[in-house]
């Protein structure tokens, strides 16, 4: 987190995005207590996309006419997502169907393409769970109740996750909470973190 001086020159210059930008994410008060609740919700913030649950990098068969995806199974498992969740996301494309083999995902290509890489880079890209630009979240106990940290922000995003206290998460992005919030909430956090750092 950028702190001091340099914050205050970001502050000062209205910069659009910090350079670190990170969030504070309080549960609903139910779930305040729980830990496993508090890590189900976290595991659906981050943004978790194909690259980060494959082994190596997508293969391509000899003719051109398949990608292999080989599935890690622990950190599919870790990100809290299913074979059925990458299968729904890749769904969407329109230049290969998706099947499932093992640990393994195929996509044969409805028509052949000269060149895959662009292809193969967009699939690694895809979203499968999570919010976008939310890079990872962490656990913090305060007081007894969880709180969710995260690098990254995207509030517009995070509001929408079930099981978040949505008066109450905070943004180091100025810029995002004028556009979300309004220029009154931008402004007010914009006092708080000038008195704070």
């Amino acid at each position: 987190v950028t702190l001091g001086l340099p914050r205050i020159i970001e502050l000062v210059d209205a910069r659009k995005k910090p350079q670190t930008p990170t969030m504070n994410i309080y549960l609903d008060k139910s779930l305040k207590p729980s830990q496993a609740e508090a890590k189900t919700i976290a595991q659906n913030v981050v943004e978790t996309s194909v690259r980060d649950i494959i082994i190596g990098s997508p293969e391509t068969n000899a003719d051109s006419t398949e990608i292999t995806l080989r599935i890690n199974k622990a950190k599919l498992s870790r990100r809290g997502c299913t074979m059925e969740d990458i299968l729904s996301a890749l769904d969407s494309n329109k230049k290969f169907t998706a099947e499932l083999d093992d640990n393994n995902i195929i996509l044969k290509l409805v028509e052949k393409l000269d060149e895959t890489t662009t292809l193969r880079n967009k699939i690694k890209k895809t979203t499968i769970k999570g919010v976008p630009e939310i890079a990872r979240a962490t656990l913090k106990d305060e007081n007894g109740q969880w709180v969710i940290q995260t690098t990254g922000s995207n509030l517009d995003k995070v509001f929408a996750v079930k099981g978040i206290e949505t008066s109450t998460v905070w943004t180091n992005n100025i810029s995002e909470i004028a556009d979300i919030l309004g220029i009154e909430a931008a402004r007010n956090a914009l006092i708080s973190e000038l008195k704070s750092t």
